[in-house]
């Protein structure tokens, strides 16, 4: 316990004596933080297939109409324009 409060006490110490972190670089950017999650995210008809089939199961009174989603979500799917792959 006393090893872990002098280790913090002397990381404290220390950035207050090299002046600390500089605020430009600790403000992380909005944008650049919005990027990685955009890349992640499927084309959007694909995400817009996602959530209406995410939808249906929610709202699905029974098990069958549970399933009965899957179909619908194939048929979304299969509307959708197929984008070229990058190599």
């Amino acid at each position: 316990m006393r090893m872990a409060i002098m280790v913090g006490l002397m990381s404290v110490g220390l950035l207050v004596g090299c002046g600390g972190v500089d605020p430009e670089a600790q403000a992380p950017d909005e944008t650049a933080a919005a990027e990685p999650v955009q890349a992640m995210r499927p084309p959007p008809c694909e995400y817009a297939c996602d959530l209406a089939l995410n939808a249906c199961r929610r709202n699905a009174p029974t098990p069958e109409a549970a399933e009965a989603c899957q179909a619908d979500y194939f048929d979304c799917l299969s509307q959708c324009p197929v984008l070229p792959v990058a190599h």
